[in-house]
């Protein structure tokens, strides 16, 4: 997979992939092809995907008003002084 094709499969930019290589996070497929393009290894980049998707799914659960309702706050006493 190529910088540009990892780009739009992660939806960033290609700096941010470059930068991504750099911090080991993406794997380089080595030796370079004859035009010394970097290749990127396809399984490096979906598991980067999986990380990222489950740590934006467990924000997102964590932003429930579950735990605490909309204008609970108000009806919280002060503690007694």
């Amino acid at each position: 997979m190529t910088v540009e094709e990892a780009a739009k499969y992660l939806f960033v930019g290609r700096s941010h992939i470059r930068a991504l290589l750099a911090s080991e996070k993406l794997l380089e497929v080595l030796p370079r092809n004859p035009f010394g393009e970097v290749e990127i290894e396809m399984a490096s980049v979906q598991a980067y995907r999986a990380r990222i998707d489950a740590a934006q799914r467990a924000w997102l659960d964590a932003q429930t008003e579950d735990n605490d309702p909309v204008g609970s706050q108000a009806l919280r006493r002060p503690p007694p002084e």
